[in-house]
């Protein structure tokens, strides 16, 4: 396992420790009494039966017994490893694990929790991790997590389409994070970088949702915030496709798009992006021309375009919407 950084993943690693030293056991025994068995009661001759010990009840206690123990173990040592986790409250002041969005109630309850720093809204999409700062400056992004190191993080997680699973063995535990509900994340870590994995498949491309922390220094996180809200704020200037092309291709772009003899060989899209310059049309409605203008509507907000549409809203900023476009059209 990865080596814990927080309380949640320390607790973790502990009762997984034990369980690994239980199931050891377990299994040397287990091949210990069954190798025994084999060397002393083969059969030495044609004519020999072995020694019947059906119905032994001392022997089917035993196995009985023993077993249940260790189980009664295993389970109360994660009972009271997950009653003393942060991300899921303390016996004291139980927080829901899940709940449904407007319940005020269990909103309450988690904010009663745990004193935070920041809290950070996340959206899983079909294969990006989406992170919305607080503040009000328009800061978001989608590859990777910024937060100042040594402060109280909470996360406040929900699914914009199927059923994702936020998992960072150095962080904490796995937390569900499904559509219309709304999971929570705690954690303080010291300054690094932390990956993790979405860990319930999520559709074809469900290994690369990958999830990424970086903690800085509280002067580095406040120095990185201000280029983002400055980047946020500021007025575009051209399209460069090289730029788009940079863009596209790091993305989560690659995963649904496919175009010829480059990194993006996603097959979920319904037509290919190799020559998408030549389309009349684009995501193929009538009427909606290919043009810069269209194309440039259709990446700031696909599901105003076409409701129902697989792809999602990448809150995407102005500039990175016109390097796209000026790369898109250069496909021919």
């Amino acid at each position: 396992m990865l080596p814990p950084v927080t309380r949640d993943a320390q607790l973790i690693n502990e009762l997984y420790n034990v369980v690994l030293a239980l199931a050891i056991l377990t299994f040397l025994v287990v091949e210990g009494l069954l190798i025994y068995s084999i060397v002393r009661f083969r059969r030495r001759r044609a004519d020999e039966m072995p020694e019947q010990v059906h119905g032994n009840r001392t022997l089917e206690l035993v196995w009985t017994v023993v077993p249940a123990i260790v189980v009664a173990v295993i389970f109360a040592l994660s009972v009271d490893t997950l009653g003393r986790m942060t991300a899921r409250g303390t016996l004291s002041n139980p927080v829901a694990h899940v709940h449904a969005i407007n319940d005020q109630e269990a909103r309450r309850r988690v904010e009663r929790a745990q004193p935070v720093d920041m809290v950070i809204e996340v959206i899983g999409r079909q294969w990006i991790w989406q992170y919305k700062y607080p503040g009000g400056d328009g800061v978001i992004t989608n590859e990777e997590l910024v937060v100042p190191a040594n402060k109280n993080i909470r996360l406040d997680m929900t699914a914009a389409d199927v059923i994702h699973a936020w998992w960072m063995p150095e962080l904490g535990p796995m937390i569900y994070v499904n559509p219309g509900q709304m999971s929570y994340v705690w954690f303080n870590v010291p300054p690094g970088e932390y990956i993790g994995q979405c860990n319930v498949y999520c559709g074809v491309a469900h290994a690369n949702m990958i999830s990424r922390v970086k903690a800085l220094p509280q002067a580095e996180f406040d120095e990185w915030y201000a280029k983002q809200a400055a980047a946020t704020s500021t007025a575009t200037r051209p399209g460069d496709p090289e730029a788009g092309k940079q863009l596209f291709m790091n993305s989560s772009c690659v995963a649904c798009h496919y175009i010829e003899g480059t990194k993006a060989q996603g097959r979920v899209a319904p037509r290919e992006l190799t020559r998408f310059a030549t389309y009349p049309t684009i995501a193929q409605l009538d009427g909606f021309e290919n043009n810069a203008e269209n194309l440039a509507r259709w990446l700031r907000d696909p599901q105003s375009v076409k409701p129902g549409t697989a792809m999602p809203n990448l809150n995407l900023k102005a500039q990175e919407i016109a390097d796209l476009v000026a790369y898109l059209q250069t496909l021919k």
